[in-house]
């Protein structure tokens, strides 16, 4: 593990390219799925009950019915006053044969005789004789009801959901994905080369302040779903463009291969992410680039030593770089740049790196070149060989 990776994990905010690349993929699903269970019926029953059982007219009831006892019942308090009354000597006396009718304590143990020999008198004495009577209400049914539902997986995922987290992911749609499953360049929607405005203009071509000549594609290749171009130490003649005199040709001592996308021109309020890493003492870059060459964005750009991030404007040709400390990209990492309005912002699978002002034309359309060089002034023994792998591409354009 490289310097920086390791500080950004001991500070805790950098997660690894597994666990960050797992979370975008999981916060996909969840988005999904937190907009069905939105639209359920489920939710609206469990809403509705919700509502319900927090009121203050149903918590009230609850707390009557759980907390009083039998002995304050009406019900209890009646069935003891009629024991009281069978022991007066006159109820007695009524109960022998018949008389007394006419006293006060006789009148009202006939009524209350009558009244606790019904069916809804008997019913509800039973009712508070149980100790869990809440349960056979139909307020406690509801609430069975609701417990339930709060147990339920999908009421629960809603409820735990990181809805700003969803709606930050469903700002974008994915307009452009390549996982590089195409074996061969010409069957991909990639070109070798650079784009230019002017389709007369040679575009696989080196500079000639360069080490290495571009091989029409013949150093890029897929495997396992990974681009790889291919820096080697071969000699080979290729044309180089010089300040002075034009495209010339030249011998160089190394091979390599810059491809770009014709097909996907990225704009403003876009998000480019790739899954990159790279091997070798020599320059791997991918760049967002204007077919007039500048501006561009750098989106990942290694000169064997150092890794930068940044962008270079048209405006004033000022280039705007950020050198990201410690980082060596031996192993894959997704890197993200953010093409908003007002600011360009990069990040390394969930750590932002570095934001500047956005001083891209409007309207300016770019597209990426994905390539590996080497300069003339690198001592030669320090320039190695080396490979450029790229596991997948993708861009995200605002949601509608």
């Amino acid at each position: 593990m490289d310097l920086f990776f390791l500080r950004a994990l001991l500070r805790g905010k950098l997660m690894t390219t597994p666990k960050f690349e797992s979370s975008m993929e999981q916060l996909r699903i969840d988005a999904e799925r937190y907009r069905q269970v939105e639209k359920s019926d489920k939710l609206k029953e469990f809403l509705a009950l919700e509502q319900v059982v927090n009121s203050p007219e149903f918590q009230s009831k609850k707390r009557e019915l759980t907390t009083k006892k039998y002995k304050d019942s009406d019900e209890a308090k009646k069935l003891n006053e009629l024991k009281k009354l069978s022991a007066d000597k006159f109820v007695r006396k009524y109960l022998k044969d018949g008389s007394e009718e006419g006293r006060s304590a006789v009148k009202r143990y006939i009524e209350l005789k009558a009244e606790t020999e019904t069916d809804t008198f008997k019913k509800m004495n039973a009712f508070w004789q149980d100790a869990d009577r809440w349960s056979s209400t139909e307020e406690g049914k509801k609430e069975v009801q609701y417990e339930a539902f709060k147990k339920d997986a999908d009421i629960l995922f809603f409820k735990n959901a990181n809805v700003k987290a969803i709606e930050n992911v469903e700002q974008f749609t994915l307009a452009y994905q390549d996982d590089f499953t195409w074996n061969r360049l010409e069957n991909s929607d990639w070109q070798s080369g650079v784009i230019y405005p002017s389709k007369d203009f040679q575009k696989d071509h080196s500079y000639i302040n360069e080490k290495q000549a571009y091989n029409q594609g013949k150093n890029v290749e897929t495997a396992d779903s990974v681009l790889r171009i291919r820096t080697i130490k071969e000699t080979k003649k290729a044309p180089a463009w010089d300040e002075k005199r034009g495209m010339v040709m030249k011998e160089f001592s190394f091979t390599s291969d810059m491809i770009s996308n014709p097909k996907v021109a990225i704009e403003e309020g876009e998000v480019v992410q790739v899954k990159v890493r790279c091997h070798g003492h020599l320059n791997h870059g991918i760049y967002l680039r204007s077919p007039k060459h500048i501006p561009f964005v750098s989106l990942f750009n290694y000169n064997g030593l150092k890794l930068y991030v940044g962008l270079k404007d048209s405006v004033k040709n000022n280039e705007h770089l950020h050198l990201v400390d410690g980082l060596q990209p031996l192993n894959f990492a997704i890197y993200t740049v953010s093409l908003q309005k007002d600011e360009i912002i990069w990040y390394i699978n969930n750590l932002e790196l570095y934001r500047t002002k956005n001083t891209l034309p409007k309207g300016e359309k770019l597209y990426m070149h994905i390539y590996s060089f080497l300069f003339e002034k690198v001592n030669t023994r320090y320039a190695t060989a080396g490979d450029l792998e790229v596991d997948w591409v993708r861009v995200y354009k605002p949601a509608k």
